[in-house]
């Protein structure tokens, strides 16, 4: 970074500051808040602008996320997005006036999108159109249930991402979901108590109630009692002064909510740990105050039960954060009596927080491990380098004795061990700054609940991936984040996505480090994905099953040339990591790993713009099953953008099945059609041989009942097809038993009475010649099925055929026939037949 850049940090400051006007701040001065207006509250994004675009500082980003613009590409979730400007929800409350007030927040002018980007809005009970009927059509995984969409959609903002999935130890069939929601101001859940084939929901935890929104970073987890917890990000604002200026900036919590009925219902969330603003100033000798205001955020939560270390019979649970700092000295350039915010100095740092009491009460934070900064002044990697920049202007020391120049600690995981051993896991970006050059995973071991943790132990060096892959727009930095497991042995695992350094076209590759002593050593990493490609794996995720069974999860861009369009693919081990692999003898599969989602996902039709699919998937296991879930946008394929959380299996899901009331009858009469275990809320297409007869709409359990008429065709059994908008299908039959070709038939068999009784009426006179004649002409217009009359034995007396000689001719027939079935059937001599 450059001084010119610096420059403009600088001014950016001031006009953060002294939004309600300038003035010098003394020693003696007092803080007298000033009113700062407030700027419009809806920005016009012009016909012709990107859609994307909005201003770093104005109404379409107020002040209280301005402070949080240079540091925006390394936050996590949807706090990143609002930072730069690409958030879409409407009406957050989250603006550059006080808490209470309406003014939209910083981002996305929603409504001001394209209609492409636009899903409409659809009364769930509401048959809706499909069109061309054009659905993602399936193609089923080799060995895993065919692919779930949990979430449902209640406005125009169909978008979900970033899952959290948990399995409760007591009952492996009962399943917590929870996830960042667009339709909502807070992250929501879904439960399922069958193994997720079907969901509950969504339930909706509520943010702090002296806070303003939801940043997203929804994590779930189980406690030994089968209660469940969420945590999230929980944004406030905060107001400061600095002698007559007033300003604001955001904050965060790390908010947690119970629940103690399986995820239906949410206690009051608590925070766990608050971020804030603090001043460190003092007077100068010419009486104007030096020192700086530090904002700080708290970013990237996770979170981890298990047993106490004072108590084993207790939980304990550990939730951790990053905490970022960012310093704005105070200084007066040009001799002059206005104060300026200076360059900022950002300081990271991994912070703890436990609690035995349910979450009710909290320990004060831990640091784990360092505090390292970035400083904006200048990508040199010394301070005498920086000095000589900066001429005059002297960087402040940090308080907080922070280390580095251009470092940042992000992503941090806890995991608990079966000792009550707590493990801490986090990326390091070193100090050839972040998203480039090399990074460093470390962890870290408390052996006293989290109140002091060991020296850090670095696990893995890798590439650093960077913001962005090449092959795309969404963010992927959360890839190299490390994701943490410990085995029943106590065990340690660690998986992330790194560039391999003996392929410099390819953005990303899974590799496993392992520890059996505890994390004080690890063995060398591990490639899990098996392709020969140099496509992008990113996004892994981690569990280990009570049985000590390791399985992995992650996005897979080997099956597309364009690198375009992810699938998701998993590996499992059995033998505590030595050996990878999926093997299923029933299916005669035996291979490095294996593809479970059966359609592919295109980031840039889900999140508009491709820009954002999470910072992460989330796999869970027990011993009975593995549960997945990802950021899967299919529905988006042949429509407006639609992003949901896939979910499947490892035992097979009952497909969707569809029942016809009558299954047979005559065509052209209406017929009952019931189908089941389609995807929830959904459109439905039918199709009666190949043609789109009706669409409908499914219930909240993927039911629906729906009239069809059968229009009129061949005799025999024709295809009924359903399908879903999510490319579900289901075929039954309906057996026409008339239809065109029966008419066909019987009008055959008319010409034929028709002929034969034109050949008689020759010979027939009077008043019956007339009544056939009458038949034959009805036959004729096809009117009547005709009914022959019964012709006296006068008239048939003088046809010119002698009734004696009708019977000698049956009587000679009836002859004839049995001496031939005596011929056929009677017995015959195997040695005659030999001699021939």
């Amino acid at each position: 970074m450059n001084r010119s850049f610096a420059a403009v940090l600088a001014l950016l400051a001031v006009t953060m500051l002294f939004t309600g006007g300038p003035g010098a701040v003394l020693a003696d001065g007092h803080d007298a808040p000033v009113t700062v207006e407030a700027p419009p509250s809806n920005v016009e994004i012009p016909e012709f602008a990107s859609p994307f675009i909005s201003s770093v500082a104005g109404a379409a980003n107020p002040a209280p996320f301005t402070y949080l613009t240079p540091i925006s590409h390394l936050l996590s979730s949807s706090v990143g997005l609002m930072a730069r400007g690409f958030d879409p929800r409407p009406n957050l409350g989250i603006s550059s006036q006080s808490r209470g007030g309406n003014v939209p927040p910083p981002g996305l002018a929603w409504e001001a999108l394209p209609e492409v980007f636009m899903a409409p809005m659809t009364p769930p009970s509401a048959p809706v159109s499909q069109g061309a009927g054009l659905v993602p059509f399936r193609d089923p995984a080799p060995a895993f249930s065919r692919n779930i969409l949990i979430p449902r959609d209640f406005s125009s903002a169909p978008l979900q991402t970033e899952p959290s999935i948990a399995v409760n130890p007591n009952d492996p069939d009962h399943l917590v979901m929870g996830s960042i929601d667009y339709n909502f101001p807070n992250v929501t859940n879904y439960v399922s108590i069958d193994g997720g084939v079907t969901w509950e929901g969504p339930f909706r935890p509520s943010y702090l109630s002296e806070d303003v929104g939801s940043g997203g970073d929804a994590v779930v987890a189980f406690d030994r009692d089968g209660n469940v917890y969420i945590i999230f990000i929980s944004i406030g604002i905060e107001e400061f002064t600095i002698g007559p200026a007033a300003d604001q900036a955001v904050v965060s919590s790390i908010g947690i909510s119970k629940s103690e009925d399986g995820g239906r219902t949410w206690g009051e969330p608590v925070s766990s740990f608050r971020s804030g603003i603090s001043k460190n100033l003092s007077p100068a000798s010419d009486g104007r105050l030096e020192g700086d205001i530090a904002i700080s955020f708290l970013d990237k939560p996770w979170l981890a039960i298990g047993p106490s270390q004072d108590d084993p019979d207790v939980d304990a649970i550990y939730v951790t954060m990053t905490e970022f700092t960012s310093r704005f000295p105070i200084i007066f350039p040009f001799g002059g009596t206005f104060p300026f915010f200076g360059v900022p100095v950002l300081e990271t740092a991994i912070k703890v927080v436990s609690s035995t009491d349910s979450g009710q009460t909290w320990s004060d934070a831990t640091t784990v491990g360092p505090v390292v900064r970035r400083i904006f002044a200048s990508g040199g990697s010394s301070e005498e380098e920086l000095d000589a920049e900066t001429q005059d202007v002297k960087l402040q020391d940090a308080p907080s004795g922070a280390i580095g120049t251009q470092r940042v600690l992000q992503g941090s995981q806890p995991a608990v061990g079966s000792d009550g051993s707590v493990y801490v896991t986090w990326l390091d970006s070193t100090d050839d700054d972040s998203m480039e050059g090399l990074a460093e995973n470390y962890i870290a071991r408390s052996d006293d609940g989290g109140e002091t943790f060991g020296e850090p132990v670095r696990t893995s060096v890798f590439n650093e991936p960077g913001f962005l892959p090449r092959n795309g727009f969404f963010r992927y930095w959360g890839s190299a984040f490390p994701q943490i497991a410990v085995g029943p042995n106590d065990e340690v695992y660690v998986v992330y996505t790194a560039k391999p350094p003996d392929d410099p076209t390819d953005d990303g590759d899974i590799y496993l480090v392992r520890s059996t002593d505890r994390g004080e050593t690890w063995d060398r990493p591990v490639t899990l994905n098996g392709d020969d490609t140099d496509h992008l794996q990113f996004f892994p995720s981690i569990a280990t099953s009570p049985n000590g069974t390791l399985h992995v999860m992650w996005g897979d861009f080997r099956d597309d040339r364009a690198q375009t369009r992810y699938q998701i693919y998993y590996t499992t081990s059995e033998d505590g990591g030595d050996t990878w692999g999926f093997k299923d003898e029933t299916l005669n599969i035996d291979t490095r790993d294996t593809r479970v989602s059966d359609f592919h996902s295109n980031a840039n039709k889900g999140f508009p713009g491709g820009v954002f699919i999470g910072d992460y998937f989330s796999i869970a296991a027990s011993d009975k099953d593995t549960y997945l879930t990802w950021a899967d946008t299919r529905l988006g394929e042949f429509g407006p953008v639609n992003q949901k959380i896939g979910f499947t299996r490892r035992a097979p899901i009952q497909s969707p099945e569809v029942f016809l009331s009558p299954p047979a009858g005559p065509g052209g009469q209406p017929v009952t059609l019931q189908g089941f275990n389609f995807q929830p809320d959904i459109n439905v297409i039918i199709r009666v041989s190949g043609v789109a007869v009706a669409t409908e709409r499914t219930n909240e359990l993927g039911r629906f009942t729906s009239q069809v008429f059968i229009p009129i065709s061949g005799e025999g059994a024709h295809a009924v097809n359903v399908f879903d908008d999510s490319g579900n299908a289901a075929t039954s039959s309906f057996f026409m038993e008339f239809g065109f070709d029966n008419v066909q038939e019987t009008q055959e068999l008319l010409a034929e009475r028709i002929q034969s009784l034109e050949s008689r009426i020759d010979g027939i006179s009077g008043e019956f010649n007339d009544v056939l004649q009458a038949q034959i002409d009805t036959l004729k217009a096809g009117i009547v099925q005709p009914e022959i009359p019964e012709i006296p034995a006068p008239i048939i007396e003088n046809t010119q055929v002698p009734w004696w000689l009708l019977i000698v001719g049956v009587a000679g027939t009836a002859v004839v026939v049995a001496g031939l079935t005596y011929f056929i059937a009677r017995p015959r001599s195997p040695e005659r037949w030999e001699s021939v």
